[in-house]
């Protein structure tokens, strides 16, 4: 008997990088470089961090799809968008997320009452953090002054959320973004294994 190729149904991209994305592909999470072919038959032909999509050949058909998106046919929509995180060596929940469509690496802060990220990182996504509120914020080094911004747009995996509050510290830390409760709080949060998974509220 012939034995054809398992066919993709639903693929999700959940993290792009320069030269790699991961995808999840039928419910199977995996890392696949560009020029690779999944056993599903996904063939990742390019990815672009900074725009924040990927292009693949899925099952003979070219698909652009962006961070978060999803692609295939014949599969079931799920009830509620949302985002799979698995934690790294230090037991840490960091994610690749976007902001206003730019890529950006989140660590996940349920003890931050905000998103909160540097001046750095903010001038990097073309934010203009200095049009925004001075207040003060709390840091593990002490208190010290911030701006409060409003984002159009966060996006982590399947889940978008607008109008966004954040803080923006000056200089270079914290180091990697800060997805808090501004976020958060909008999502149910629960672990499953290995992952935390974070599911729209309606």
């Amino acid at each position: 008997m012939l034995s054809l190729p398992a066919q993709a149904r639903d693929v999700v991209v959940l993290g792009i990088f320069p030269d790699r994305a991961m995808l999840e592909v039928d419910g199977k999470r995996q890392v696949m470089r560009v020029g690779e072919r999944s056993e599903e038959g996904v063939h990742l032909l390019s990815t672009d961090s900074r725009a924040g999509h990927v292009v693949l050949d899925i099952n003979g058909q070219r698909r652009q799809v962006a961070l978060g998106g999803r692609a295939g046919g014949n599969f079931q929509a799920r009830e509620s968008a949302r985002a799979q995180i698995y934690a790294d060596s230090r037991g840490s929940y960091t994610t690749t997320g976007s902001i206003n469509g730019r890529t950006i690496t989140f660590l996940v802060d349920t003890g931050a009452t905000s998103i909160a990220m540097s001046s750095n990182e903010a001038q990097r996504l073309g934010i203009d953090y200095t049009r925004g509120q001075l207040t003060q914020a709390r840091t593990a080094s002490g208190t010290t002054f911030a701006y409060e911004v409003t984002l159009d747009r966060v996006r982590v995996g399947e889940i978008e959320q607008r109008n966004v509050r954040a803080m923006v510290l000056p200089g270079n830390s914290p180091h990697i973004a800060l997805l808090g409760m501004t976020f958060l709080s909008r999502v149910e949060m629960r672990n499953e294994g290995q992952a935390l998974i974070l599911e729209q509220r309606f």
